[in-house]
């Protein structure tokens, strides 16, 4: 439900005053046509003295249309509660004639029009669970403007040491910039991730930008520990944060571009030193129709996590899930229909925040 908030009660009365002073000013302009007439409306609103009124307006109408704005600036547009995001379980405005989001096996979720910003359904979407490999889109936004593409960096022993999946950089090679961002999110390379971070400056350094990164988007219940987002104390988000996560990086030009990239032959793999053809781990890319990128994550903790965009009929679907037991592709293709197929019908449970 809306509800009154204070600006509303402040707001009312300068927004009357506003339009009286208004309303008489463009009588006063009128003045040529009907002096008489606009005199005797101006002292019907409250204003009989309009022409010595109006010897102010130079500063009194900037005063308050001031004070309007600062003191509501959003009373004339209600806003979407959000206090539904708050429970537990499955969140649902569903009916007779709008279906509920297809049952599956997960933890938490989190389905949004992203054109709209309306959430349209959620599990538990407050709930702090392990990321996995999405909080590489973490790390994605946030270094992304900070790393030249073109610029080399020789691999250092933490970077080709590091265990979990890898593309097989070898100590003391140099890649490009570029090259690693396409192993970090295509098969979701923990090796990348470090080269990536020390390139920045070290662990310390790029893990307090990407809380700084996560907290500028609200995301303010996600705590990153790492850059690659194997299970470690602590490292925590939220189906809600990870969709905060997730629109800013599909939002970002250059993520999409490596993002959605099915392949790519990463140079000088291994001891011998030959080209390797990766392939992106977001098999969603080429199953289902209008996907415009994404993050796969997996971990024996984390399980399946994902966030993801599709695109259908001048429509985007922003989808989020963590904790899923099995059949990471199935659910997202089920989340999407039921997102496309209920948008404009349903009544959202919420909205992302600007």
């Amino acid at each position: 439900m809306l509800a009154a908030t204070k600006s509303d009660l402040i707001g009312a009365p300068i927004a009357l005053i506003f339009a009286r002073i208004s309303n008489c000013y463009q009588l006063r302009l009128l003045n040529s046509l009907e002096p008489q007439g606009a005199a005797a409306i101006c002292r019907f609103l409250g204003f009989p003295r309009y022409g010595s009124l109006m010897k102010f307006n130079k500063y009194l109408i900037p005063l308050v249309m001031v004070l309007a704005l600062a003191l509501f600036p959003v009373a004339t547009a209600q806003e979407l509660d959000n206090s539904q995001l708050n429970n537990t379980g499955i969140i649902v405005n569903s009916t007779a004639e709008i279906p509920a989001p297809p049952k599956a096996k997960v933890k938490a979720y989190l389905v949004a029009n992203l054109t709209t910003g309306e959430i349209l359904a959620a599990k538990n979407p407050q709930k702090k669970l392990p990321p996995a490999s999405t909080i590489k889109g973490l790390t994605a936004i946030t270094l992304l403007d900070k790393l030249e593409p073109n610029r080399e960096y020789r691999v250092r022993r933490a970077d080709a040491q590091m265990y979990g999946s890898q593309v097989g950089i070898v100590q003391g090679r140099t890649y490009t910039i570029e090259q690693l961002w396409y192993a970090l999110l295509l098969p979701s390379a923990n090796d990348a991730a470090m080269a990536l971070a020390n390139a920045n400056g070290g662990l310390p350094k790029t893990i307090s930008q990407m809380n700084q990164t996560a907290k500028s988007l609200g995301a303010i219940n996600t705590v990153a520990k790492t850059p690659h987002g194997l299970d470690t104390a602590g490292q925590v988000t939220t189906a809600f944060d990870l969709a905060l996560i997730g629109r800013a990086a599909i939002n970002n030009d250059t993520y999409r571009k490596y993002a959605r990239a099915t392949s790519y032959v990463f140079p000088r793999v291994g001891r011998s030193s030959v080209d390797k053809k990766i392939a992106n781990t977001n098999r969603m890319l080429t199953s289902y129709p209008g996907v415009i990128a994404g993050k796969t994550g997996f971990t024996t903790q984390a399980r399946n996590t994902y966030f993801g965009a599709a695109r259908r009929d001048g429509q985007i679907i922003l989808i989020t899930f963590l904790g899923a037991e099995y059949g990471r592709d199935a659910l997202a293709t089920q989340l999407f229909d039921w997102g496309f197929a209920v948008t404009g019908l349903i009544q959202p449970i919420g909205k992302l925040p600007n």
